[in-house]
């Protein structure tokens, strides 16, 4: 083996092993700032699903009333017409 194989392989070496052992923090900086993104999109999206939660039973609420209130008008307008019909 004459000396440019042996640099040759030497040089390969050490780039295999700077490759292993490198400096990960690069790599490291963004799989945190991209963990801390998803974590901030997932609070609001709980926060969203609360809050729509919320406004959602006080629709149901509501609606309930409203229901309530038709029902009562439709008993008024039938005791009007149950007069109206006594009257002719």
């Amino acid at each position: 083996m004459d000396i440019g194989t042996i640099l040759a392989l030497v040089i390969s070496g050490g780039v295999f092993l700077y490759t292993i052992f490198r400096d990960n923090t690069k790599d490291t900086d963004e799989l945190l700032t991209r963990v801390s993104d998803l974590e901030t999109k997932q609070a609001v999206q709980e926060s969203s699903m609360v809050r729509i939660e919320t406004d959602q039973n006080k629709m149901r609420d509501a609606l309930t009333k409203l229901e309530n209130q038709i029902h009562d008008l439709d008993v008024k307008i039938e005791k009007i017409i149950t007069i109206l019909e006594q009257k002719q």
